[in-house]
């Protein structure tokens, strides 16, 4: 229990509410594979890596996909008693491309000579945040935040397996749903996971460095995972590659060593539209960058307003027993033409309520910084 708080907590700080992890066509007996799509590509049934993705290329060396995200704080309807949290200052950048990975750089028990093709997703969330004791109104100082994730995992046509990933934690997170002081209130995170897949992805060592302790290693098996496992860092390109439309509904397994290891998840799709002025604002953002062509003509020819970019919300939500936790909600544009998908089911907007009714984070697009390759 408790480790499940302390990952929550530091997820928040990473932008995600849950940590998932996985290996989806892992060897042994899966019995709940996910089917994966490349709905980041123009023609979404590719299931390899397109050439024109590879940042190794100098030729497409400009050519990833690089979004910015501003990260603002909402406080709970019904707030905590006991203290409360100011997010300020927060930004959430992503990157998503292709690299070799060389097995060399493996642990030892994994190397090999050969240097694989395999997406790379990033991100760095920054964030500050202050503490309030409310009976008191003592005020702690106010605390930089950040995390970055690198993740490295195979195409589509291989279930996005995971192949090596790295966390960096600093995080000030909080402790407990009622808190008498300071003291109590929240606890600091920093620490870095280095997470070295089998090649076989029939298992996984991390190595974990905390600040000021000796690094510790440890390996979990993947092979009895029931459900296509996914590394945690690759989240939001996991939940991307899904079928994204309301009836989506698929359970996955998560690997965090932060949260003590794999744990399942469902992800669910909804119809939960985004409002009406930020709709606008990310269908312009879209527009700006090719990604989106409004629609100001009927079939008749006649002038009508752009109703903006469609969009498929699916939420996150712990699915491994009676432990309940916070559930986040991710918007992306919707697929209207599988062939031709302009948009690229691009992430618009995160929503991710923090633990003790503490608040929501809320992810809304601030620029869109580079694109995939036309492909």
């Amino acid at each position: 229990m408790k480790k499940l708080i302390k990952i929550s907590a530091a997820a928040v700080a990473a932008g995600v509410s849950v940590m998932l992890a996985g290996c989806g066509g892992c060897s042994g007996n899966v019995k709940n594979n996910a089917l994966t799509n490349s709905n980041w590509y123009t023609g979404t049934s590719y299931k390899g890596i397109q050439p024109s993705f590879i940042k190794d290329d100098p030729k497409y060396a400009d050519c990833s996909e690089k979004i910015l995200y501003d990260v603002t704080f909402r406080k709970s309807l019904t707030p905590n008693s006991s203290y409360e949290v100011e997010y300020t200052g927060g930004s959430f950048l992503t990157e998503f491309y292709a690299t070799y990975y060389d097995w060399n750089s493996s642990l030892e028990d994994y190397k090999s000579d050969e240097k694989e093709l395999v997406y790379c997703y990033k991100t760095e969330l920054n964030i500050k945040v202050q503490f309030t004791i409310k009976s008191s109104g003592d005020k702690s100082e106010v605390f930089s935040d950040k995390v970055v994730n690198e993740c490295y995992f195979r195409a589509a046509g291989k279930n996005l397996q995971p192949v090596y990933s790295v966390q960096t934690v600093k995080s000030t997170t909080p402790a407990n749903y009622q808190a008498t002081s300071l003291d109590n209130a929240y606890f600091n995170v920093d620490c870095e996971y280095r997470n070295y897949y089998k090649k076989d992805c029939s298992e996984v060592t991390t190595v974990t460095t905390e600040t000021g302790k000796q690094p510790q290693t440890e390996t979990v098996g993947l092979n009895k995972i029931n459900n296509s496992v996914f590394d945690n860092s690759s989240l939001y390109i996991a939940a991307r590659s899904m079928k994204l439309s309301e009836s989506l509904s698929q359970n996955i397994s998560l690997y965090s060593p932060a949260a003590g290891g794999v744990s399942a998840y469902a992800l669910k799709g909804g119809n939960v539209a985004l409002g009406d002025e930020e709709r606008k604002a990310v269908s312009k953002k879209l527009e700006d960058a090719k990604l989106y062509t409004p629609v100001t003509k009927d079939e008749d020819g006649n002038d009508v307003e752009d109703k903006g970019i469609e969009s498929v919300s699916v939420s996150v939500s712990y699915a491994g027993g009676s432990l309940q936790g916070t559930t986040q909600t991710i918007w992306y544009a919707a697929i209207k033409d599988a062939d031709n998908n302009q948009s690229r089911a691009t992430m618009l907007k995160l929503s991710v309520p923090l633990s003790y009714n503490l608040g929501v984070l809320d992810f809304n697009i601030n620029e869109i910084q580079s694109t995939l390759w036309n492909e």
